[in-house]
């Protein structure tokens, strides 16, 4: 029970600290969010009229200890720009971000996993050669040059999918492929040094000799190996989460990242407080999933 509080407690700690950070960060930046609403012809007057009504004339300490307070009671604020609640407007974007990354995770965990195995089966081979040279090239591409690319020859060259919107199934093929291919590259790197570290094991070597058979010995490997394989997808997570807000500004998909991105340009303070809140909180959530779920793949890990 006590390290499940302390869980709790280091979770809660996490997101205050993450988003405490940002609070001062955001508002010591250079920009005004009352010049970008009123606009360039607002007099001096109108300007700090305006910041009076939304609370910015106050003491900064005094606006975070009123931010803090708010966000335990479970209110997020309001944006200064589109006049709705945040909690709203985050329910309304956070259908596509989810999509998205539970996609992206979901296929490229298994795929990543499968390929890092079949090129460890192959050691020393031509295919292993070609995989590695190609998930090597995948990591050298980053999401924002990555896409253009798929852009380019799917949509563009070939015709096949559609670049923007999000009202089919369609939409979905190219953020998702653009999420998977670094996804899935490092998960198949990691899975193929892992199956070869255990491969030459002496446990290993004790079930040949009671003779099971190399499909058993592989299944095994594999179940010993997924703690890590899991490990890795956790931590990549906040890149997986960093990667759709990109994704989805690039192929104007009506996101959580296309909010953050007109958030941030606009200086909406509440609503990049409340997308950043969120991705910390999914991100938490998945993080102590996966630890679970180890726990469950290899009671070892659990300590008791």
């Amino acid at each position: 029970i006590m390290s499940k509080l302390k869980s709790i407690l280091y979770s809660l700690f996490t997101i205050v600290l993450g988003v405490s950070i940002l609070f001062f960060i955001i508002r010591l930046s250079p920009g005004d969010p009352i010049e970008r609403i009123l606009g360039p012809e607002a007099s001096l007057e109108d300007i700090n009229h305006y910041r009076t009504q939304l609370g910015l004339d106050r003491p900064m300490l005094a606006q975070y200890i009123s931010f803090i307070t708010s966000v335990f009671r479970g209110d997020l604020g309001t944006s200064l720009f589109k006049k709705k609640d945040v909690f709203d407007l985050l329910k309304v974007h956070m259908q596509p971000t989810l999509v998205l990354a539970l996609l992206s995770v979901f296929i490229s965990a298994p795929l990543g996993t499968l390929l890092g195995v079949f090129a460890a089966l192959k050691k020393s081979t031509a295919v292993d050669s070609i995989l590695r040279v190609v998930t090597l090239l995948a990591l050298a591409f980053p999401i924002f040059s990555l896409a253009p690319i798929l852009v380019l020859v799917f949509s563009i060259k070939m015709n096949l999918l559609p670049v923007s919107e999000w009202t089919s199934w369609k939409h979905i093929i190219l953020p998702v492929l653009t999420l998977v291919i670094p996804l899935s590259s490092i998960v198949s790197r990691v899975s193929r040094n892992k199956f070869l570290e255990e491969k030459d094991g002496p446990w290993v070597q004790v079930l040949h000799a009671k003779g099971m058979a190399n499909r058993d010995v592989v299944i095994r490997i594999i179940k010993v190996t997924l703690p890590t394989i899991l490990n890795i997808v956790a931590i990549q997570l906040s890149v997986v989460l960093a990667g759709t807000m990109v994704t989805e500004t690039i192929y104007d998909i009506p996101g959580m990242g296309l909010l953050l991105f007109e958030a941030i340009s606009n200086r909406d303070y509440p609503v990049v407080q409340g997308v950043i809140i969120y991705s910390t909180i999914v991100y938490m959530s998945v993080f102590y999933f996966i630890d679970y779920l180890n726990k469950f793949i290899d009671p070892r890990l659990s300590g008791e």
